[in-house]
């Protein structure tokens, strides 16, 4: 975590529920590749991912901790139990965000932290 206190991020948080499968720890991979201030609950069967405000991932970040192709959004929508805020996704990616922020664009590339 850099600046945000796990309370905060807590607080603030959006993302998704994954079940706990290969793709669903490449995607958590790829989430914290690309967004800061990331925290993973991880309960054995699933793993609750908060991102304060915007938590944004892109097929191409998933691709790569993967190691194959990723099919959006059919393949995410499968192992997504659950998320927090509201949601978006298209087949270059995916993002969540809270109700009172501007509706972010989904990422259609890799994403470095900060964008």
């Amino acid at each position: 975590m850099t600046e945000a206190s796990v309370a905060d991020v807590l607080e603030r948080g959006v993302g998704p529920v994954l079940q706990t499968t290969a793709l669903g720890r490449a995607i958590v991979a790829a989430i914290e590749e690309e967004n800061d201030d990331v925290f993973v609950e991880d309960a054995g069967a699933y793993f609750r991912v908060f991102v304060p405000d915007v938590c944004r991932v892109s097929r191409a970040a998933i691709e790569e901790q993967l190691g194959r192709a990723v099919h959006l959004p059919g393949d995410l929508e499968v192992i997504l139990s659950s998320f927090a805020g509201k949601t978006k996704m298209s087949e270059a990616g995916a993002v969540w965000w809270l109700a009172h922020i501007e509706e972010p664009e989904i990422p259609t590339a890799k994403i470095e932290k900060g964008e």
